[in-house]
């Protein structure tokens, strides 16, 4: 584990977030955000709406070692919104009405708001206030001895776009950053066989840190190491990239496949086309998603019966007898049925029992059989 000099702690406040009725994902989020410029997020807490809790939390961030205090909710107009005057209450530090947060609600509110929203614009007199630029409720930044306290909304789609483009502009101009860092997705293997590819890897730079992160569909993988080493850092980068250049398929942990798919498309001038039985459509949709998705994907699929591969992709009803419709023999002719009707550069077709029931004599529950045809004649089946 490398680690910065700047600690932070997180205090993450919500009712819905202490009982699991909502995902804490501001958490992951801020540590992942904070740790690539140098700070390190050290404890995570969470509270309900209590003030007592807040108040509590706060008292022991003012006696502790860490830099910053970051609190995530409470910012709202309801009665039980309360984190931020219940933090700078017990610090003795005044709110006022600060004309940047009238002027939102102003703008949020053309036609006028209920007076209870009027709160969100109270802030310390000398508070640095971070814009929302999907909400009425603003943020802020506020100096406290020799400490920061950073007060942020809830709603993750109101959070993100406060922190990266307000909060960790104005984090980078106040402290330093001896962190380095590089990330990857990998797809096409697993964290066992990266870990024997890896071995003498993992083991040999002593001041460089290689750590997977798993997640559905991809591997991610961070290499962190510090500016003193900056040789060592290099080195394992350039060596980690040899070693599994063929299943990197991006240096940015944050996009999409989708997206990686759609551009690759786009640069070929590709089409492509689904065929799908146990996904039921959900590879189309992924696609969809994508912005300019009408310029790669013409049609798509849904065969999940057997007797609609016959019908529409002319599956060989003995194909799926002999071979189960669960099967590489299967997914073959579903792909090429599909490039027959679609003519599309990539079709691509799947078959599998995804559980949790199923299977067949001849193949077991959770086996899936996908085919990639490329412009007709290169199968590839996996």
């Amino acid at each position: 584990m490398i680690e910065n000099n700047t600690k932070a702690l997180l205090l993450c406040v919500g009712d819905e977030v202490l009982l699991g009725k909502t995902i804490n994902t501001n958490a992951s989020f801020l540590a992942d955000t904070l740790g690539k410029i140098g700070i390190d997020v050290s404890k995570v807490v969470t509270v309900g709406d209590n003030k007592l809790d807040i108040r509590n939390e706060v008292l022991a961030f003012k006696d502790s070692s860490f830099d910053i205090l970051i609190t995530t909710g409470g910012l709202g107009p309801t009665h039980d919104d309360f984190t931020k005057e219940t933090v700078f209450e017990t610090l003795g530090i005044e709110l006022i009405l600060r004309e940047e947060g009238v002027t939102l609600l102003n703008k949020y509110f053309p036609n006028g708001y209920a007076e209870c929203n009027l709160k969100q614009a109270y802030f310390p007199k000398n508070s640095i206030l971070l814009a929302n630029d999907n909400g009425t409720s603003m943020g802020c930044i506020y100096d406290y001895q020799d400490k920061k306290i950073i007060v942020l909304v809830g709603p993750p789609s109101e959070l993100k776009p406060m922190v990266n483009n307000y909060l960790v502009p104005h984090l980078k101009k106040n402290y330093s950053n001896n962190k380095l860092v590089k990330e990857y997705i990998l797809m096409g293997t697993c964290e066992s066989e990266v870990e024997e590819l890896c071995h003498d890897l993992f083991h040999k730079y002593h001041n460089v840190s290689i750590n997977p992160y798993f997640t559905i569909g991809n591997i991610r993988y961070e290499i962190v190491g510090l500016k003193e080493h900056i040789d060592e850092f290099n080195k394992a980068s350039l060596e980690f990239e040899n070693i599994l250049s063929s299943y990197i398929v991006s240096n940015d942990i944050d996009v999409n496949i989708e997206d990686l798919v759609y551009e690759e498309l786009k640069r070929l001038n590709y089409h492509i086309s689904f065929s799908e039985s146990c996904t039921g459509g959900m590879l189309a949709s992924m696609m969809i998603n994508c912005s300019g998705a009408s310029n790669v994907l013409d049609e798509s699929f849904v065969t999940y019966s057997n007797e609609s591969k016959i019908k529409l992709l002319k599956v060989k009803k003995e194909t799926i007898l002999d071979n189960d419709v669960v099967s590489k023999e299967v997914v073959m002719e579903m792909a090429k049925g599909l490039f027959d009707l679609t003519q599309a550069n990539v079709c691509v077709a799947t078959s599998g029992y995804a559980g949790p029931t199923g299977g067949s004599e001849k193949v077991a529950c959770g086996c899936v059989w996908t085919c990639i045809l490329i412009n007709g004649n290169n199968y590839n089946c996996y």
